[in-house]
């Protein structure tokens, strides 16, 4: 006989553990680096976290300003109020006697935070469509004060605790994880960020959410459009985040259910940029910062931008952070596909920046990378991770807390003594002054007056009906035109000007014989003389 029942058995035996193992190398080939899972935290540690999630939210809530100030903050919020009701386009406030529009320059006369509209008539928002999305659901919900106060809160705990699900999920125990979480909500940066009507702490959170979404799909297809749904909010938050797409694709892997659930989260975010764009733009791949973005970008910026970001990441962050990545690179078990990802994602963008002409100048710069700092971070919590499994494997039980609490000590300290010195928490109340100023300017000047501004231009445009003149975008010769055609209709002529403004431009673009009406903290309303005005030359 060829076999017996014995023989069958084994037969069947074979068959069966040839079977499990063909599944398990299909699961491998998917998911090469299947997650660990992270031991749960205890019910104590949950409450703690919640706790210090609160006192974060309050500390926001305290030193948040809402404000339609500068150009951003008022850019975004004038987009959200046009959005709100129902509108993308914005009137153009040109005074009538100065003829139709075809026959003025509209760049005299449009706010920050506008570009001019190809109808001649409107204005286009500059800034993307995200943030004001936001600010407008939410605005329309709880009114102007209370909905981008909870658009800011939201944003940046939401920050925080993306920054330690995703340690958690990379398999970092709960101390570290805590310890990113911290770095982040005490990086100067991300404060300056999460207190104001701006992008940039968003554009962190739904990135961090795509992230961490690409990370659970590993365990559920279904997460995979989530993070496609996550990563559209992202970039139509902040365009530049679409190269997060090469970090996220990495996390993914080759499974085609997942990389296609993946793009279809993601189609109904692109198919509004792009209708937006083309409505707004008329292209679907132009945008409100105009076709000559490009000449803000050269490789003569990348050398001093790249040390620039060097030095305030070491300066704002626990700077033990920055090495630590190549520390992980060095130890194989931790060289993952998700430590590849977290160096891609950086790369990518700060790659990308360092090419902007505006990277080097000052310490904010770094909100232009702050999407992916929690990538740095989470590298170098990896760093830590390769540390505790090699040296510190001597102290099982206290390295990695120990480790912990020097980098939370430390990024408390940096914190402290950061935010103190660039006058960080300042913010609120520098903002608050356009606010006072337009609400005087709107109680103290005749209803019909045309207003000469420039950083006020874009909250004026928000708290009150004015026309704005834009001095920086007249000459003398110009003003004293306009000046004259404002008197033969009976329009006052009046401006709203922080100190560092009045000279160039009371003397210099719209000189004449102006009277001070009032004074709002470090800025003044003024008023032309009927009979005066720098004759045309």
């Amino acid at each position: 006989m060829l076999g017996g029942p014995e023989s069958g058995g084994c037969l069947s035996s074979k068959i069966l553990t040839g079977s499990l193992r063909i599944t398990e190398r299909k699961r491998t080939m998917s998911n090469p680096n299947p997650p660990v899972a992270a031991a749960p935290a205890s019910r104590w540690l949950r409450w703690l976290e919640l706790g210090a999630l609160a006192a974060y939210a309050a500390f926001i809530a305290v030193h948040a300003s809402t404000v339609a100030g500068g150009s951003d903050s008022s850019g975004y919020l004038n987009s959200a109020r046009l959005l709100a009701s129902g509108r993308l386009l914005a009137d153009l406030r040109g005074p009538a006697e100065f003829g139709p529009p075809g026959q003025v320059d509209r760049l005299h006369f449009f706010p920050q935070g506008f570009f001019p509209h190809s109808t001649g008539l409107q204005l286009a928002p500059t800034y993307p469509t995200g943030l004001p999305l936001h600010l407008a659901l939410a605005g329309k919900l709880l009114g102007w004060q209370a909905g981008p106060l909870l658009v800011e809160i939201l944003a940046a705990v939401g920050a925080v605790w993306l920054c330690y699900r995703v340690a958690r999920e990379l398999g970092l125990g709960v101390p570290l994880a805590a310890a990113g979480a911290a770095a982040l909500a005490g990086f100067p940066v991300f404060i300056f960020t999460s207190i104001q009507p701006l992008s940039d702490t968003l554009a962190t959170t739904w990135g961090l959410a795509a992230l961490y979404a690409a990370l659970r799909a590993r365990r559920g297809r279904g997460w995979s459009a989530v993070s496609g749904a996550a990563l559209a909010f992202a970039v139509l938050v902040r365009p530049t985040n679409l190269l997060l797409v090469p970090a996220l694709l990495v996390l993914l892997g080759r499974d085609w259910r997942r990389l296609a659930l993946f793009a279809l989260g993601g189609i109904p975010g692109a198919v509004w940029l792009a209708a937006y764009n083309h409505h707004l733009y008329g292209n679907t791949l132009r945008s409100g910062y105009g076709d000559d973005i490009g000449a803000a970008f050269a490789v003569a910026y990348a050398l001093p931008a790249a040390l620039h970001f060097a030095k305030w990441l070491a300066l704002l962050l626990p700077a033990a952070l920055l090495p630590l990545p190549f520390v992980a690179l060095a130890r194989r078990d931790l060289r993952s596909r998700e430590l590849l990802a977290l160096a891609v994602a950086f790369l990518a963008v700060a790659g990308f920046y360092v090419f902007y002409e505006f990277s080097h100048e000052v310490w904010w710069s770094l909100r232009f990378i702050l999407p992916v700092v929690p990538a740095l971070i989470l590298a170098g919590l990896l760093g830590v991770e390769a540390l505790a499994r090699g040296p510190g494997a001597r102290w099982p039980g206290h390295f990695r807390p120990a480790a912990a609490l020097v980098l939370v000590l430390w990024a408390a300290g940096n914190s402290w003594y950061w935010t103190k010195r660039l006058a960080v928490l300042m913010m609120k109340s520098y903002e608050q002054t356009y606010a006072d100023a337009s609400v005087a300017a709107r109680e103290r000047l005749p209803t019909n007056a045309l207003v000469v501004a420039n950083a006020f231009s874009g909250a004026i445009y928000f708290h009150t009906g004015f026309s704005v003149l834009r001095w920086d975008q007249i000459d003398a010769r110009g003003f004293a035109r306009y000046a004259a055609l404002t008197r033969q209709s009976g329009r006052p002529v009046c401006a709203l000007l922080f100190d560092a403004e009045e000279n160039e431009a009371l003397q210099i673009r719209c000189p004449g014989r102006w009277t001070r009406l009032a004074r709002v903290h470090n800025a003044g309303l003024w008023q032309l003389d009927d009979d005066s005005g720098a004759p045309a030359r």
